[in-house]
């Protein structure tokens, strides 16, 4: 009689242990939820990581060219930001002398500045090339600065500096 409650007991632990495996292999993928793109991410929780895996990074001013087959380049001219208390803003922006020519990314991300205004934008790849092409196109805003992202030779993420 023992013998038949124990095994009674590993039968029923054994449906039971197989009926929540199963619960679990639904086929239903888990949602992760994505967090939401803003600059404060973008600049903060992100951007620490693309350096985590490796990123390359840099600061300065950009321009955008597209080639024949429509691929986006990022020119980045290397500048660097140095605190002057003889100057008028308290700083000014030295030229580092170094050029660099990047792919942008189709998964690239950005913020933006448009026209001088310190209200951020962010954008995707394509918003983000559309709305500097359209201003190098009518030759403003060039010397908007930049915090530069890149994975290899493609851009991943750009933050715009904003400076008063």
């Amino acid at each position: 009689m023992k013998t038949s409650k124990i095994f009674v007991f590993a039968v029923t632990c054994t449906i039971i242990g197989a009926s929540a495996f199963m619960a679990g292999c639904t086929g239903e993928e888990s949602t992760i939820e994505e967090p939401e793109l803003t600059e404060g991410y973008l600049s903060g929780d992100y951007a620490a990581q693309l350096i985590r895996d490796g990123a390359e990074t840099a600061f300065g001013t950009i321009s955008l060219t597209v080639d024949e087959d429509g691929t986006v380049w990022v020119d980045v001219s290397e500048k660097e930001y140095v605190e002057d208390a003889g100057q008028p803003a308290g700083y000014y922006i030295a030229d580092k002398n170094l050029e660099s020519r990047y792919q942008l990314s189709s998964e690239a991300r950005a913020t933006y500045l448009a026209g001088g205004s310190s209200i951020v934008q962010v954008m995707d790849a394509d918003e983000f090339a559309d709305a500097v092409l359209s201003l190098e196109e009518e030759a403003i805003d060039k010397e908007s600065l930049y915090y530069i992202y890149a994975m290899g030779d493609q851009v991943q993420l750009l933050i715009a500096r904003y400076l008063p």
